[in-house]
């Protein structure tokens, strides 16, 4: 299924991993996972899909959430967050 990627923010369309080691084929490859501190410099809001606070994957449901999710406001955020997370990976490796 292919994600609308012209609706994309600009930040996050201007966005590019620029951690040491890390490339957007790395960060599309499959079974990827967003970074596991998810302190990528630049990283923009929109695209932030893990939780500081339990390192939840929301991209990838993976982890222990330690909140209720329907009212954990960072839950709703970072779910909220996933599409976008998505439409970029599609637009990266494009």
């Amino acid at each position: 299924m292919s994600i609308d990627t012209s609706t994309l923010p600009d930040a996050v369309r201007a966005f590019r991993p620029n951690c040491p080691g890390c490339s957007p084929k790395i960060v599309t490859e499959a079974g990827a996972q967003p970074c596991s501190t998810y302190d990528c410099p630049g990283l923009p809001a929109e695209l932030r899909v893990t939780c500081d606070t339990c390192m939840y994957d929301f991209a990838n449901d993976e982890g222990q959430v330690k909140c209720d999710q329907t009212s954990c406001e960072t839950a709703r955020r970072l779910l909220g967050n996933v599409e976008t997370y998505r439409a970029w990976l599609e637009y990266i490796s494009a």
